[in-house]
């Protein structure tokens, strides 16, 4: 469906599409108003720490942005998190939505965030939406006003990017039900063959090591491995109360079982990440839309003068070591907005200790498989087509960092078989360095070559813990907010050649291309 397209080339209204196609989950979003923009990009560190000297006062003075506003409202939504009672029959259907490509009237009333403060919050944002004129086929020019910051780039409701929870919500109850089954299955048949008192001895010894092992490879994380296995543990502790004999009543036994599939899904519960409506912001390197006061401030790394950034927060109500204290995390997917690679993902882009670290597209995942998916979207491209860069995103169980299992092109009327695919696909992958000692000692290396400490700001405790964190993810730059007037990109190691910065005569710049070298 093409909710929101206008007719006969008229220029469409704030955050409709106008330039050519566009894709049933970009209407969906939007007819529900869950989709917030598009807005001028702020810098999300800058908005969320309140840095000074980073957004150009021109900026604010016209009316571009309100970076308090930006803030309340996109970067720390906390007016517009729904209510758990909202929250669960959303992440109960999501699976089923999002695997048959339905996005229909189921949803309308859970998904919308409850009125109120929040509902006036989106009122308030409205005078900074960015509007979108048709400037070819596919193709739009945007403004604010009167002011055209980015001319015939890509419509961006073309080419939606998603993140995916799946895993994140899913994978503890999976896991533990895998364990669960194993003991539901295998107890009573081993009880009718009489093989139960020989196999009993052997539980806990070889069971559990094994279920632990198959869970890990399966989830690529030790912990969801061992709190999944645990059902194996609790299983040998029902044989011996309950003690059932060939033939005789089993209903006690897999009432106890059931009863902890329950308690593991309240435990699951009460952590639930909970997303917010996306955000989708433009970033252009022209003025008069340049995002920073100073060059020095903005990724030079970019190839494309202009993009499209999907921006999805999440919040974790608790964390599993400090269960009072909420926690939130975001993930930007930046789509190229101009030129012949319009519609092409090139980064995603998420933090790790108030490090923002940038992960090329090429570090998703194999080689071939990141090939095809562009040569789907290209092809979508060529011939006006919609899709979506759907990312399935994954979350650590304690602090809640995002990481990556796999990234997929769906385009727009594929069948619904693909998106099943997809999240059962995110299953025994993850987009990590393999090396991950080769990249601590380059990491000891810098400290020792810049005379700094890099983590400083992290407690001694959990600095070694957090450095491997940090350097498991496939990222080429991170950004580190240094202070309230300072801001400056710290490129730790190149995994490719350095990449030199622009010349410029601002000192950052100057220190960081001598670093590099």
């Amino acid at each position: 469906m093409a909710l929101g397209s206008r007719e006969g080339g008229a220029a469409g209204g704030p955050g409709e599409s106008v330039g050519g196609a566009d894709g049933s989950l970009a209407g969906w979003l939007r007819d529900r108003r869950l989709l917030r923009g598009p807005f001028l990009f702020v810098d999300y560190w800058a908005s969320v720490l309140r840095l000074g000297g980073i957004i150009p006062a021109r900026h604010i003075r016209e009316g571009f942005v309100d970076p308090p506003l930006f803030r309340l409202a996109l970067d720390r939504p906390d007016l517009e998190v729904p209510r758990v009672g909202r929250y669960t029959p959303l992440f109960l259907l999501w699976p089923i939505l999002l695997s048959l490509r339905s996005f229909g009237r189921p949803g309308r009333h859970w998904l919308r965030p409850g009125r109120g403060v929040g509902e006036d919050a989106v009122a308030e944002l409205e005078p900074y939406r960015l509007e979108l004129d048709p400037a070819g086929p596919g193709r739009v020019d945007v403004r604010k006003g009167s002011t055209i910051l980015a001319r015939a780039v890509i419509d961006p409701f073309r080419v939606v990017g998603f993140c995916s929870l799946f895993w994140a919500t899913y994978k503890l109850p999976i896991a533990s039900l895998s364990a669960i089954l194993v003991v539901a299955i295998l107890t009573p048949i081993l009880s009718a063959a009489g093989l139960l008192d020989v196999v009993i001895r052997y539980w806990i010894p070889i069971g559990v090591p094994l279920i632990v092992a198959i869970l890990y490879l399966a989830y690529r994380e030790w912990l969801t491995a061992i709190l999944g296995a645990l059902p194996i543990l609790f299983g040998r502790y029902l044989v011996a109360v309950f003690d059932p004999e060939p033939g005789g009543r089993w209903g006690p036994f897999f009432l106890a079982l059931a009863g902890l599939f329950t308690l593991y899904l309240a435990v699951d519960w009460f952590f639930l990440p909970r997303a917010v409506p996306p955000v989708l912001l433009l970033y252009t390197a022209d003025e008069p839309g340049f995002p920073y006061a100073r060059p020095a401030d903005a990724p030079y790394w970019l190839e494309g003068r202009s993009y499209w950034v999907w921006r999805y927060l999440i919040l974790s109500p608790a964390e599993l070591n400090k269960f009072w204290e909420r926690d939130w995390e975001r993930v930007d997917l930046w789509i190229r907005a101009d030129g012949p690679s319009a519609g092409r993902l090139e980064w995603v882009v998420t933090d790790l200790h108030y490090r923002e670290i940038w992960i090329p597209y090429g570090k998703l995942g194999a080689p071939e498989t990141l090939a095809r998916n562009r040569e789907k979207a290209d092809e979508a491209m060529r011939e006006g087509g919609a899709g979506i860069w759907l990312l399935e995103v994954d979350a650590d169980l304690v602090v809640h960092y995002p990481f990556f299992r796999k990234i997929s092109f769906l385009p727009e009327g594929a069948l619904p078989s693909r998106s099943i695919v997809h999240a059962a696909g995110g299953l025994w992958k993850r987009a990590k360095e393999e090396d991950v000692e080769r990249h601590l000692r380059a990491l000891d290396r810098t400290r020792l070559r810049t005379r700094q400490e890099i983590l400083r700001d992290v407690p001694e405790l959990i600095a070694g813990r957090a450095a491997r964190h940090i350097v498991a993810q496939p990222w080429t730059y991170w950004r580190y907010p240094l202070g309230a007037a300072t801001r400056e990109e710290l490129r730790v190691y190149g995994l490719e050649p350095p990449v030199p910065p622009p010349p410029a005569a601002d000192p950052n710049l100057q220190f960081k291309a001598e670093r590099d070298a």
